[in-house]
């Protein structure tokens, strides 16, 4: 079964589309650097490399000559959404939602599916996307899918958790397809620690733990040399928890920021959080600054500890500076959470296929 394969990034809907039974014919991506990483460790996959936009159909048909799509799938970048969640469609006078520049690259997903007519469509992104605008434009880009035919979709937030991902990350998924099919999610794998099910969450122990003391053995493993001052804070933050500033002597809570208004060190949550290795990560999100500091160690994460709470294998090598390979990992869906849906919507289209024969 064919796939096309849209704001690749790093790979993790990638790898879990291959992995799921389909064989990507086309990847697109606007990043080089992205891209690298995506041809180093996809190399048999075609990449075209160029803004969406230029994504025409004659360079479609270059790659699918002729070939039937069975699966468009994605997630185009959701920058500027939770500015855009602030307005209200009805309270703006006059406003178009395709017209807006910050939805542009969802409706030119949408166009990619009306031009190459795929059985089903997965595409994913925050799960603010849902409620946006009291729900508005969800519905909106719902009814823009219908319009082409997919008249069944489900669309809803998913917990990375729930299938095996060390990681309470909350995204959402919307899946529909042109073969009256009612789309069913796959039943959830892992089940919550306390909850008396097993199997329980993964937790970032699991994930991370056995990685101590092999720094710069692995690819993407760099620790990041953190300012002794900035270090020394970390020491006082405990497992599990955030900086109390209050904890803090007096030399290590003065402000090291020329911006600081107060003159003190400021708990940016993101920053001085310290994971738990008995319970599943935060969200991982982009950025070497970004990202939360490790259990035992008086650092943040690499890039390499990220990408393993992400699911990534360690195998998948990311390129880039150490910032740019951290916004990829953080960037990514981790693959072990969209690779129960991909098989089970490469389940319906095989048992259709077979209905037909």
């Amino acid at each position: 079964m064919n796939a096309i394969d849209l704001f690749s990034g790093a790979g993790g809907l990638t790898l879990a589309t291959k992995n799921s039974g389909f064989d990507i014919i086309l990847s697109n991506e606007v990043s080089t650097v992205f891209a690298n990483t995506h041809h180093h460790n996809f190399p048999e996959i075609p990449m075209v490399t160029e803004d969406i936009n230029n994504l025409t159909t004659e360079v479609i048909n270059e790659y699918t000559k002729g070939k039937e799509v069975d699966l468009v799938e994605g997630g185009p970048p959701c920058q500027g959404f939770s500015i855009f969640g602030k307005r209200r469609f009805v309270n703006t006078q006059g406003y178009d939602p395709q017209k807006d520049p910050r939805n542009y690259l969802v409706y030119q997903y949408i166009r990619i599916v009306k031009e190459t007519r795929p059985k089903f469509f997965f595409m994913e992104n925050v799960k603010g996307f849902t409620n946006l605008d009291n729900g508005l434009f969800v519905e909106k880009v719902k009814k823009e899918f219908e319009k082409l035919g997919y008249t069944n979709i489900w669309c809803s937030v998913v917990c990375a958790a729930d299938y095996g991902v060390p990681q309470e990350r909350y995204r959402m998924f919307m899946i529909g397809n042109r073969l009256g099919i009612d789309f069913v999610p796959p039943e959830p794998t892992h089940f919550p620690i306390g909850s008396g099910k097993e199997p329980e969450y993964c937790t970032v122990g699991d994930a991370i733990m056995d990685l101590v003391g092999h720094e710069n053995e692995i690819p993407n493993h760099v620790p990041l040399q953190h300012k002794p001052v900035v270090a020394a804070r970390y020491g006082y933050v405990k497992e599990g928890c955030k900086l109390n500033v209050d904890d803090l002597p007096p030399e290590l809570a003065v402000a090291t920021r020329r911006d600081s208004k107060t003159g003190k060190v400021a708990n940016y949550s993101h920053v001085y959080k310290r994971l738990d290795r008995k319970k599943p990560s935060t969200t991982m999100v982009p950025g070497h600054n970004a990202f939360p500091i490790h259990p035992t160690l008086n650092r943040t994460l690499t890039a390499r500890e990220a990408a393993r709470i992400q699911t990534f294998p360690d195998n998948h090598e990311f390129f880039g500076t150490r910032q740019e390979q951290c916004i990829q990992v953080g960037n990514a869906v981790p693959p072990k959470m969209a690779e129960p849906f991909l098989k089970k919507i490469h389940q319906y289209i095989e048992k259709g296929i077979k209905n037909e024969s």
